[in-house]
């Protein structure tokens, strides 16, 4: 345990009063992702941290906040539609120790790899090609879940292998992928840009 990430210092610590933060699981250009326990429904969840709007300036907050909100209601709304669709479960905001303010989302939790990982895995151990009927077979879910919120004009905006996350052996049949960051990088561009504007932080969370 001692050995493991921390890059937040929030391990061991608890969020809203039933988050009990394990350890960090993951960590992108915007992002820590933490393993957490649901202390009343003794579950693990994931709790996604968004370090890139870590001391937004405090007039910015509550905006930032309500997108947030806005943002988890759009994912709860949508993956009550797909299963395909990561379940946002929370929202909320916390200070760490070093005192940074810190917007969270409370997510499923999912035992897999995003499927950029995957790949690299498969392409490292040798493993040939997938035929086009595999590829298709293991992307339907997500395209499924895409075309659901297309059908409601909302758009995804980021994309990308890492956003799909697959669910056991990613050449097994009963493998399933799960579209991750649904609502978020449209949350992050209207609001991460102005709250760190008046910082000089480059924002860079993005996938062009």
């Amino acid at each position: 345990q001692s050995s493991r990430r921390d890059p937040l210092g929030i391990s061991g610590t608890m969020i809203a009063d039933k988050y009990k933060i394990a350890h960090a699981v993951g960590e992108g250009g915007f992002s820590v992702v933490y393993l957490a326990e649901h202390t009343i429904w003794r579950q693990p969840v994931a709790i996604k941290c968004f370090k890139v709007l870590a001391n937004a300036p405090e007039d910015q907050r509550e905006g930032l906040l309500n997108g947030f909100i806005q943002e988890g209601k759009l994912m709860a709304s949508l993956s009550s539609r797909s299963a395909a669709i990561v379940q946002a479960r929370d929202v909320g905001t916390f200070t760490t120790p070093d005192g940074q303010w810190l917007p969270y989302m409370v997510l499923e939790w999912l035992e897999g790899k995003p499927l950029d990982i995957a790949l690299y895995d498969e392409n490292r151990a040798g493993l040939p090609s997938r035929s086009i009927h595999e590829v298709l077979a293991l992307l339907d879910p997500a395209a499924a879940a895409l075309d659901i919120a297309h059908s409601r004009g909302i758009a995804h905006r980021d994309i990308k292998p890492a956003n799909f996350f697959v669910m056991g052996d990613p050449r097994g049949v009963d493998a399933y992928v799960k579209v991750l960051d649904f609502g978020i990088a449209k949350v992050m561009s209207d609001h991460a840009v102005v709250a760190m504007a008046q910082t000089g932080t480059e924002i860079t969370a993005f996938t062009p």
